[in-house]
């Protein structure tokens, strides 16, 4: 086989980056070669998202440069995998791809697409590999060696059973899959070879790790275990229901040192009227407990939120009330975000529409309480140290996150991507909508 080369482009949630990935290291082990900058490739994957029409846009867009060079070059392969070719049966986009793939099979993907590269374009035949995503009930085997930045993800799960009115998700993921135990403990060890000190567990719904197995397993037994493993030294979630944050939850998790106090609580709204029509399940009371819980067992912790603006219904006051439960949480991140009806789910046709004018106010507004919070944050741990990842280095500066998500810029000469180094938090604060960060004092190596 001549060597032939791969361009990957994802769009849209960790886990679909996640899912590029493993197909890119079974594509590396196969001899083919990713291509660099705009050189031209062989092969263009495209994993998609789906979850707002501004994603479908960008789907399109990306899809249709990859079709642009196949026009010029017959040989040349396009795949469209995720969840827009999942979602949807037939669009004009899709009719000179080579291969559809939805949320399934992806894990197969490599061996189908190097082999398809190899075959002359008059005898391949256009493949769809998408399934019924409703129907299937068994985790598909992903897994990674290696990964892009200094953290690892790791795949724990796949699908959601919650199907809130607003999200379009469950619909192309389907149901709660959970992957087996000793699969993610045999990749955690594998990333810790690697020397990946720092895992961040990632799914569709995290939280509901295990709720599907037999028997039921739960995501503190998963850390509980993966604890134990030599040489991760830090561990992470994405994102999780304010409502899975109970005391022994909290209890379990912070007698475990390689959690870190940082946890991202997709709370979407403070009001109970909102949280009642988005489906959420849960209330504004239990929204404070979860609160509660997380800082008697993590003092210092570093909480960030989801927020949604303008759902329909949301009255002044159900505004009000979700300002108020950024306030009271002390948020240091807050991801905050316009309603958009996304076709498909019901609250795409639910009445009494927020004007487009007042949610940007709103948005705004709750920008303001939150940049508050996250400056008060920052200021009120001014003089502390703390233990810092090593991401990036620019500019003459290491750059990473304190244990509870602080991002720091570190000043010095030598420094090493992937190695753990304590810092002290100084006065001076850079801050935007999106990151806050803190310069540190010179730093040292932590004793290993």
């Amino acid at each position: 086989m001549s060597i032939k080369t791969f361009t990957l482009t994802t769009l849209g949630c960790r886990v679909n980056q996640y899912e590029t990935q493993s197909v890119r290291e079974a594509l590396l082990a196969l001899g083919l070669r990713e291509s660099r900058g705009e050189e031209k490739s062989d092969l263009y994957l495209i994993n998609t998202c789906a979850v707002t029409g501004e994603s479908v846009r960008k789907d399109r867009q990306v899809i249709r440069r990859a079709l642009a060079v196949k026009a010029q070059d017959p040989a040349v392969v396009v795949c469209v995998c995720g969840c827009f070719s999942q979602g949807v049966a037939s669009d004009p986009v899709f009719e000179q791809v080579d291969v559809l793939c939805g949320n399934t099979r992806k894990g197969s993907l490599a061996p189908l697409l190097a082999e398809l590269a190899e075959t002359p374009p008059e005898r391949r035949r256009r493949l769809d590999l998408r399934e019924d995503i409703s129907a299937v009930r068994k985790y598909e085997p992903m897994s990674l060696c290696r990964s892009h930045n200094a953290r690892a993800f790791i795949k724990i799960e796949d699908g959601c059973n919650s199907f809130c009115s607003y999200c379009y998700v469950p619909l192309v993921r389907g149901r709660v899959r959970s992957r087996g135990e000793e699969e993610i403990l045999t990749e955690a060890c594998r990333l810790a070879e690697n020397g990946y000190r720092e895992i961040v567990l990632t799914g569709i719904e995290t939280g509901a790790y295990g709720t599907d197995l037999t028997p039921k397993r739960s995501l503190a037994e998963l850390v509980e275990r993966l604890h134990g493993l030599e040489g991760i030294e830090r561990i992470r979630f994405g994102s999780l229901k304010p409502s899975l944050f109970t005391e022994e939850l909290c209890s379990r998790l912070a007698a475990l040192p390689k959690v870190m106090p940082h946890f991202h609580l997709s709370f979407q709204s403070g009001s109970d009227a909102v949280l009642s029509r988005m489906g959420r399940r849960y209330t504004r009371r239990e929204e404070e407990a979860a609160l509660d819980a997380i800082y008697k067992f993590f003092p210092d912790a570093g909480l960030s939120a989801d927020l949604i603006c303008g759902f329909p219904g949301e009255r002044e006051e159900d505004f009000s009330e979700t300002a108020s439960l950024v306030e009271r949480a002390g948020l240091l991140h807050t991801h905050i975000f316009p309603f958009s009806p996304r076709e498909g789910t019901k609250a795409a046709t639910m009445v009494d529409p927020v004007p487009e004018q007042v949610k940007k106010e709103r948005c705004a507004a709750l920008l303001a309480v939150a940049e508050k919070q996250s400056r008060a944050f920052a200021e009120k741990r001014t003089g502390k140290s703390y233990r810092v990842l090593c991401e990036r280095v620019r500019g003459g500066a290491m750059e990473g996150y304190t244990e509870n998500f602080i991002h720091t810029a570190t000043r010095g000469e030598s420094f090493e991507v992937g190695r753990v180094y304590t810092v002290t938090l100084t006065p001076e604060v850079r801050f935007d909508s999106s990151t806050l960060t803190v310069l540190s004092n010179p730093f040292k190596e932590v004793d290993n």
